[in-house]
């Protein structure tokens, strides 16, 4: 399916930021979203829904619409978050190289603006929140399958669905679950399987399996990951409207995921060059506190 681009006529620009963009923010999936390319003003509301395990099966009495609540929890997610990351490229950098220096410029700021976004969803991963962690703290090197596993039991006795679960880990656990004897023989013997030659793993134990490496050393809260079902987050994501006039802006969305950035261009005439906003509107609160158990270091 193509990207949806709207009112956006620097096409190849655009869909060069959107795969950056959507590849840095992608451990965001392990929560509930609504993410849209309508339009919507800073403090705007939306409502995202939680959907649980359904009602338990019922004896048949005569009646077919009996016992068919579902539990659907909607929480209200307040855009209160926008971020932007502004490059520019002047006509003598344009002329003196054969780089699509724009595109390239544009494709970087996407990546920036993606991973400050997914940290600063992140920072509401707490213990205030969320509780202890799922197993004890531990260092990268001693994160293995055993340790999944651990987790993966910790979600049990917390009644966490099955599924959707997702497991998302800084790059350093993440790397040495790969070197892990049980997670290196399900790679098999074919040398072009994503696991091999893309380090790779999609799911693990049930999880759903994610790498960041936008989690900073001296974090807060030490954290290193987390095991969640999709009800322990909400997140939220509009287009935000600009009122002035540019040369170019619009929403640049995917259509399968809803990802959604501003994109605007402008010229500064007196300085003789040319401006690139990516910018994202959005909001998240933390749901079902029981549906997240965290991993932290020492």
């Amino acid at each position: 399916m193509s990207n949806t681009l709207t009112d956006v006529k620097d096409i190849k620009v655009a869909q060069r930021a959107l795969q950056p963009f959507m590849a840095n923010l992608m451990p965001v999936s392990a929560f509930s979203t609504d993410f849209s390319p309508l339009p919507a003003d800073k403090l705007d509301t939306v409502r995202v829904p939680l959907v649980g395990a359904p009602s338990e099966s019922s004896d048949f009495t005569g009646d077919y619409s009996a016992n068919a609540d579902s539990t659907v929890t909607v929480v209200p997610v307040v855009l209160n978050r926008h971020k932007y990351k502004t490059v520019h490229m002047t006509a003598k950098e344009s002329a003196e190289t054969a780089l699509k220096v724009l595109e390239t410029l544009v494709e970087a700021a996407a990546q920036q603006l993606a991973q400050d976004v997914l940290l600063d969803i992140f920072t509401e991963i707490t213990a205030a929140n969320y509780g202890a962690p799922g197993i004890s703290a531990l260092a990268a090197t001693s994160f293995d399958y055993k340790k999944v596993l651990s987790l993966r039991e910790s979600c049990g006795n917390a009644k966490m669905p099955p599924n959707p679960r997702a497991l998302v880990l800084d790059a350093g656990y993440y790397t040495n679950l790969l070197a892990d004897d049980v997670v290196a023989k399900s790679f098999n013997l074919n040398l072009n399987a994503p696991a091999v030659t893309e380090g790779l793993v999609k799911r693990l134990a049930g999880f759903a399996l994610h790498e960041t490496t936008i989690l900073p050393a001296d974090h807060a809260e030490k954290l290193v990951g987390f095991a969640a079902h999709s009800s322990a987050m909400a997140v939220a994501m509009r287009y935000l409207q600009p009122v002035a006039d540019y040369q170019q802006a619009g929403a640049v969305t995917d259509p399968q995921t809803g990802m959604t950035f501003g994109y605007l261009r402008f010229t500064d005439t007196r300085a003789n060059k040319v401006f690139v906003t990516l910018e994202c509107l959005y909001g998240f609160v933390a749901a079902k506190t029981d549906a997240l158990k965290r991993v932290v270091k020492p």
